[in-house]
């Protein structure tokens, strides 16, 4: 790991809004931005969310609620607490926790996510892995095969997903990540013969991860009807 950039750091707190500032001051190293947020401000792209992690599954809830108050709703899925207002969605995972901030990296699949700021001993503290800025120069997608619990198939999306946004991503890095969703399939699976019977098995693990990814079928996903799942 490495020191994030100050300038940097101070760039994506300027962006951040004041109620998430103000959380993070106020608890220190129980909280922790991290992940594409960063990624996203650096690399001057527009965040899609931000991701904040915390020590234990119930601080998770503590903030989502201290931080929605009477003005936002909150909605509970198995991976965080996503408090929703006009703004960006502020996500506050609660299935991977950490006991020091540099764990929080630990839990990303790219070395272009693993990125963290907190705040603690009067002051901002960020830092990311050791090739994180040459791989976010490149937009180059390296695999990282987390050690997490996980959805098999997350990471491919993540890959389609960055893919439609211009990065690229190693062969090696790629066979990782297929490697990957191989460890959710069953391989002695009975009645699975044909490359069509793999082929909607391994579907079904990747829509596990999120039935909604890629709606229009723009990445020739075969069609799912609205009312699926």
């Amino acid at each position: 790991m490495i020191t994030l950039a100050r300038c940097d750091l101070k760039w994506c707190l300027n962006r951040l809004p004041k109620d998430v500032l103000a959380l993070m001051k106020e608890e220190g190293d129980k909280v922790v931005l991290a992940g594409g947020y960063i990624r996203a401000r650096i690399a001057g792209e527009k965040p899609s969310d931000i991701d904040m992690f915390t020590k234990t599954p119930e601080r998770a809830e503590l903030y989502a609620r201290r931080l929605a108050g009477d003005y936002k709703r909150i909605v509970e899925t198995d991976n965080a607490y996503s408090v929703i207002g006009k703004g960006l969605t502020v996500q506050f995972i609660k299935k991977w926790v950490y006991d020091r901030p540099c764990d929080v990296l630990g839990s990303f699949d790219f070395t272009i996510a693993r990125a963290c700021i907190w705040f603690a001993d009067k002051d901002w503290h960020g830092l990311c892995d050791d090739n994180y800025y040459i791989d976010l120069a490149a937009r180059r997608l390296v695999y990282c095969s987390p050690k997490r619990i996980e959805e098999v198939g997350g990471s491919m999306l993540r890959v389609l997903k960055f893919y439609q946004r211009g990065y690229r991503i190693p062969l090696d890095s790629l066979g990782g990540v297929i490697a990957r969703v191989m460890t959710g399939i069953d391989l002695e699976r009975p009645g699975a013969q044909s490359e069509d019977d793999w082929k909607l098995i391994i579907t079904g693990l990747l829509r596990e991860v999120d039935p909604a990814t890629d709606p229009m079928h723009i990445a020739h996903l075969p069609a799912q009807d609205a009312t699926d799942g």
